[in-house]
């Protein structure tokens, strides 16, 4: 195994490594002892050496050249560990149809985390998701219905998941420290059958939110008349994010039968 406090942190992959150690201890208790994980960006591993005392298998997804050889040398070595070196937003679908982890955890990239999390969101697993993000991107990702900052990812992460917010954490608790806090959540599966398709459902917030500021009717103009907005039991003069998951799930319903 390589040193994994070497090494500097690379902008471009937008990597802040975790060194918190009670955060790192909560946030690997939140998966059960023995249950199959997928890990996005291990980077040094802080939070894989901790779940590799807890998990039965452990499947991480690494970019960076000089870490991803690290951890293949550190594979070759534990049975338990199996490394993907590629990136997540080519590899996630592919790599979680072959392995079938029932948990994935990561501390996202941010400058990726919007078009990421949209593919997370999609999975349904049979365990859930521990996911850290910019504070501001948690917050809106776990924001209920009429809030300002509810939004497309809001809905998308309910398809299948309940949100709650594990823990909030400051700059200090990454080297190097982020300009942002951070927050971590939790995702773990409602078991109520989806009443529509997940890309059904994000094609129709991707347009439902294109004009946030507008009422909902403007963003679908042309798509819907008077009468459908009654059909599905939505009022077309409000905004977007007055719209709760289940008022959504119908509309995309509603729009994919007119395809």
């Amino acid at each position: 195994m390589g040193n994994f406090d070497q090494g500097r942190a690379k902008k471009s992959l937008g990597q802040h490594f975790l060194v918190d150690r009670s955060a790192i201890a909560r946030i690997a208790a939140a998966i059960p002892e023995g249950a199959s994980t997928l890990e996005i960006g291990p980077g040094r591993g802080a939070i894989t050496e901790s779940l590799l005392k807890r998990v039965g298998k452990l499947i991480l997804i690494e970019k960076d050249d000089d870490l991803a050889a690290m951890w293949q040398e550190r594979a070759e070595s534990d049975d338990k560990l199996t490394l993907v070196h590629d990136d997540v937003m080519q590899c996630l679908l592919p790599t979680v149809a072959e392995y079938h982890p029932a948990w994935i955890a990561g501390n996202l990239p941010y400058n990726i985390s919007g078009p990421l999390s949209a593919a997370l969101f999609s999975l349904n697993l049979a365990g859930g998701l521990v996911l850290m993000y910019q504070r501001e991107v948690a917050d809106r990702i776990n924001a209920d219905a009429g809030s300002k900052t509810y939004g497309g990812l809001s809905v998308l992460a309910r398809h299948f998941y309940d949100v709650k917010r594990l823990l909030v954490l400051p700059p200090g608790a990454f080297v190097p420290p982020p300009k942002v806090h951070s927050a971590v959540l939790l995702l773990t599966p409602h078991g109520r059958p989806p009443v529509c398709e997940f890309d059904a459902l994000q094609r129709t917030v991707r347009q439902g939110f294109a004009h946030r500021r507008k009422t909902i009717n403007n963003n679908f103009r042309g798509d819907m008349s008077a009468e459908d907005w009654a059909s599905v039991g939505i009022d077309p003069g409000d905004r977007p994010e007055r719209l709760d998951y289940p008022a959504w799930a119908r509309l995309a319903t509603f729009l994919a039968a007119k395809l």
